[in-house]
């Protein structure tokens, strides 16, 4: 008996499981693309595929420099593009206003003896400098002296760090004066402080905040460094104990980074030494490790061919040691190919020797051979000695409590004292003002010409015609079943097939009332009560993801904040450094997917309902560049002006919603004025 119940009851959970599963409605598949595809990596996949096309054409160039004549041209076409990259600086000729804050008389009688000069400068007026200057013994050494300017690379502390004393303090007890300055959000420069007085950012996170608050006017957080080393040979070259015209500089990371831009675009620079950072964009380092930080992504110069390689190349011949560590993050072996690479531009002049290499066996970082190595060669090219000397024990360091140049230990506590931020609202305001006489005087021809210039957008004419994949159809979530007679999954194919747009066609059970292309910034089946009520309208709705959006949304690295910047950092910065602009890419798909609708639905026109911020910037940017081809343009929210975007000075934006030196001719609003959008 026991058994027969329990074939009975073992009968009816079976028939009852049976029943159930053919009631159970299958969950909703929105996703179109495969995972075989990785679809969160095809924009990785296709930028660096980009590089690698951009890195041919790097070599080509690089070949054809076979006389002095070709490599002349070659400097000053990098040179001139580079210094351009960097946007408009300042007035070069404001006043230093150089305060000595204190005095320390370093060092030990003798051999190490030098004294430190506390020191703050004004490289803008109001936006001071902090820096420490080591002098020589004049007992031992007769003014006036060579000079070196040393920069430090990403540490809290900047200057006081201790590798950052000791290089300074070399120098000086061997006749060179040196100046170590604090670079933007390191050591006493912090740009932004909490309401406690501390630093809100430092270093590298800092310096990414700042470079996303810089693009919109054409600059970059480079800028900023750049203009603090260009006064800061000023103010070296203004001291009556410095010899003006022997001046080096050196500096290790991201001071490597400083060190590399410098030498290549200030002439005054006679001997560099660029450690721990020289390697090669187009090589191991973009593919392995990715871009750096803001300031060391310099906007479309892989595209246009400006490798590691070039910053030596363009101050040929001057004497250029490269420094590198044999486990260094930057690899090695391109940083050889690097040398390699300079140094047969050099001996085109007949100076091979001034290009040179240390490869010390250790990991990254300014360690003692290579300190000494960098002293070296500067006490060989810029005071004619060839010395092999050596740091002592004797040299101490200083208190990082001690070695400070301001009262408070931050430059912002001083009076009027501006920060970066500060500086890029005052050019914000001047642009605002020359953007309102420019459109005074500029047709709509001209207008619409201008933002497809700043953003690479190609006319509709000339758009590659693509391809697509019918990928049959998916189930009708319950929500949608009263409105929906099918969904069609598609895949549109553009950039030779190597961007993938997956779509859904939302057919409605009614006569279609016309065609509507649904965008929303976090999935094309992210708001399905929004696309039930176009549907209910009557309304064909075509619902697809942009690159780099829904499906193919990327997750990279924590390196450029996500909290900041949303999650497409990495891949940002790739179509950073080859000219590209997100706005300008994803703008470009939407009008493939008005394209094909046009070619196999027969759409003339197309109504967009673009759901979040990021889709209400490309929808702006179609409807404004090709008005044709919509019939409205209906925004879920307000899209900010890029104005307000740089007033705020440090906001949550998404860097893809960023164009480069887009201030310089246009803003948000002007699209709002031409498009006249639903909001």
């Amino acid at each position: 008996m026991q058994r027969i119940i329990i074939f009975v009851l073992f009968t009816v959970f079976f028939l009852a499981n049976m029943l159930l599963a053919q009631n159970t409605e299958k969950p909703f598949n929105d996703d179109v693309l495969s995972a075989d595809s990785k679809p969160k990596e095809m924009m990785k996949t296709f930028l660096l595929g980009e590089i690698a096309d951009a890195k041919t054409v790097w070599q080509q160039r690089y070949d054809q420099l076979k006389t002095l004549d070709d490599v002349t041209k070659y400097q000053e076409e990098r040179k001139e593009f580079f210094l351009h990259q960097l946007g408009k600086t300042w007035d070069r000729h404001s006043p230093l206003n150089p305060q000595v804050t204190k005095t320390f008389e370093n060092g030990i009688a003798g051999k190490n003896a030098y004294r430190v000069e506390m020191l703050i400068f004004e490289s803008v007026p109001k936006f001071y400098v902090s820096a420490a200057v080591f002098i020589p013994d004049a007992t031992r050494f007769k003014p006036p002296y060579p000079a070196v300017l040393v920069v430090c690379g990403h540490i809290n502390n900047g200057k006081s760090f201790e590798e950052y004393q000791q290089v300074p303090a070399l120098a000086a007890s061997n006749g060179l004066l040196a100046m170590s300055i604090d670079p933007i959000e390191q050591g006493e420069r912090s740009q932004r402080l909490t309401n406690e007085g501390k630093p809100a950012a430092q270093s590298v996170p800092a310096h990414n905040i700042i470079g996303a608050g810089s693009i919109l006017l054409g600059r970059n957080t480079a800028t900023f460094e750049y203009w603090d080393m260009v006064r800061a040979i000023d103010y070296l070259q203004s001291r009556p104990d410095v010899i003006p015209d022997k001046i080096g500089v050196t500096g290790t990371s991201g001071g490597g980074t400083q060190t590399a831009y410098i030498m290549s675009l200030d002439d005054r620079v006679t001997a560099a030494v660029p450690a721990c950072y020289l390697c090669g964009l187009y090589d191991s380092m973009i593919p392995k490790i990715g871009p750096q930080d803001a300031e060391q992504n310099i906007f479309g110069q892989l595209a246009f061919g400006m490798d590691h390689v070039d910053y030596c190349i363009i101050r040929a011949p001057k004497p250029t040691l490269i420094e590198t560590t044999t486990k260094d993050f930057f690899p090695v072996e391109d940083a050889w190919k690097t040398v390699r690479n300079a140094k047969r531009i050099f001996d085109r002049f007949g100076y091979a020797e001034k290009m040179s290499v240390i490869e010390h066996d250790d990991k990254h970082g300014w360690q003692k051979n290579l300190r000494e190595g960098s002293i070296r060669w500067m006490l060989r090219w810029l005071a004619g000695r060839d010395e092999q000397i050596f740091e002592t024990k004797e040299m101490p360091i200083l208190d990082p409590k001690e070695f400070l140049a301001t009262p408070d230990g931050e430059v912002l506590k001083l009076t009027e004292a501006k920060s970066t931020f500060d500086l890029n609202c005052d050019y914000n305001n001047e642009l605002l003002n020359i953007r309102k006489t420019k459109n005074k005087n500029r047709s709509n021809n001209e207008f619409v010409a201008t933002i497809r210039n700043i953003t690479g957008i190609r006319p509709f004419a000339e758009l590659p015609a693509g391809s697509v994949e019918n990928k049959g159809k998916t189930n009708i979530p319950e929500t949608l079943k009263e409105t929906a007679a099918d969904i069609e999954r598609f895949v549109i194919k553009t950039e030779n097939g190597k961007i993938l747009l997956p779509a859904l066609k939302f057919v409605p059970k009614t006569e279609s009332k016309g065609t509507t292309i649904f965008l929303h910034e976090k999935g094309k089946t992210a708001d399905l009560p929004q696309i039930e009520t176009l549907l209910r309208n009557g309304k064909t709705v075509v619902a697809v993801d942009l690159r780099g959006l829904g499906e193919t949304q990327a997750v990279c690295s924590q390196y450029f904040a996500h909290q900041w910047f949303g999650t497409d950092g990495t891949d940002y910065y790739l179509a950073y450094l080859l000219g590209k602009s997100y706005v300008g890419m994803r703008t470009e798909d939407l009008l493939v997917v008005t394209r094909w609708l046009s070619e196999t639905h027969s759409v003339q026109k197309s109504e967009i309902v673009a759901c979040g911020e990021t889709v209400g910037l490309i929808a702006l940017h179609a409807a404004a560049l090709e008005p044709a081809l919509f019939s409205g343009v209906k925004l879920d929210k307000p899209v900010r002006s890029w104005y307000d975007v740089v007033q705020a000075g440090c906001s949550f934006y998404p860097i893809t919603n960023l164009v480069h030196g887009a201030l310089l001719e246009y803003d948000v609003p002007d699209l709002i004025q031409l498009v006249k959008p639903e909001q």
